[in-house]
C-alpha cells in the first residue's frame, strides 16, 4: 500500500509532507538547550579550562558536542595537537555526566506529547535525528518514556558528517525505509533546517532557539511558534479537505 500523504498548504504553495515525520530532539522534543549549556560549563570546569562557552554556543546549536569541543580545544587552548583528541573525548564524557546529573531539570517542549499522539495516528513512520550523543538521547527517552513513539533514532554516533550536512536525515529516512522527499522534518536550528533541505525533506522550523526570519533564511518551508500551531496546519486543515487523504 502506498504511504498516506498529507498536503500542507502555505499560501498558494502546496508541499507533500508524507509518510515520515522526523524530529530533532534538543529544542524540539525537550527544552534542553539551557541544561546542555550548563553541562558544558561544568565539563570545562572539571577539565580545568577557564573558558566561556556562551560566545560560541549559538554558532554550534544543532551541531555535535564533538564539533564544539574540537573547535574550542583547537582555537582557545594551547593544548598540543597530539593531546587534543584525548582532551576532546574527556570533555564529551564530562559533559555527558553533568547532563545526566541535571536531567531532572529538563522539561518537555509544550504540546509535544499531544502532537506525537496525533502524529502516530497520521504518519506511518516517526523518527528522531539528533546531534546528541546516544547516552544523552537514551536518558531523555527513558525519563519521558519516548521510545514508544518512534520507529528509529539516529544520534551523533551513527553518522560521519553532522548537521548541516544532509547525512543525518538521509540515514534517518533510510532507517524507516522512506525516500527523504516523503519526509517532513521538525527542526529548531538553522543547521538542522539546512540538513533537512539538503536531504530533500520538507522542513518545518520551530522557533524555540532561532527567530522565524533566521529559520526561513536557512530554508524552512514553514515556520511555527508551537506544536499547537503545527497541529492546526497539519491535521485540522487536512481533515477539512476531501482532497487531502489522511
Amino acid at each position: 500500500m502506498p504511504p498516506k500523504v498529507l498536503r500542507l498548504r502555505q499560501g498558494n504553495r502546496i508541499a507533500d509532507a508524507t509518510a515520515g515525520l522526523l524530529f530533532d530532539m534538543d529544542g524540539v522534543i525537550v527544552d534542553s538547550e539551557p541544561i546542555h549549556a550548563r553541562a558544558g560549563a561544568i565539563a570545562l570546569q572539571r577539565c580545568h579550562l577557564s573558558l566561556d562557552l556562551a560566545p560560541i554556543s549559538l554558532q554550534f546549536k544543532g551541531r555535535t558536542d564533538r564539533d564544539m569541543f574540537e573547535y574550542l580545544v583547537q582555537h582557545q587552548t594551547d593544548t598540543p595537537p597530539a593531546e587534543q583528541p584525548l582532551l576532546v573525548q574527556r570533555l564529551i564524557e564530562e559533559k555527558a555526566k553533568a547532563f545526566g546529573e541535571l536531567l531532572a531539570e529538563v522539561p518537555l517542549v509544550p504540546g509535544v506529547l499531544e502532537f506525537l499522539a496525533a502524529s502516530r495516528r497520521r504518519f506511518s513512520a516517526l523518527a528522531v535525528t539528533t546531534s546528541a550523543i546516544r547516552r544523552d538521547q537514551a536518558q531523555i527517552f527513558q525519563r519521558f518514556d519516548l521510545h514508544r513513539w518512534f520507529d528509529a533514532v539516529i544520534t551523533a554516533e551513527d553518522i560521519q558528517r553532522a548537521k548541516p550536512d544532509p547525512e543525518p536525515y538521509l540515514k534517518t529516512a533510510a532507517a524507516v525505509g522512506l525516500d527523504p522527499a516523503l519526509c517532513l522534518v521538525i527542526e529548531d536550528s538553522t543547521y538542522g533546517i539546512r540538513a533537512a533541505k539538503g536531504a530533500g525533506c520538507f522542513a518545518v522550523g520551530l522557533t524555540t532557539a532561532f527567530t522565524a526570519e533566521e529559520l526561513r533564511h536557512a530554508g524552512a518551508d514553514v515556520v511555527v511558534d508551537s506544536f499547537a500551531e503545527l497541529a492546526t496546519l497539519l491535521f485540522a486543515r487536512a481533515s477539512r479537505s476531501d482532497n487531502l487523504p489522511v
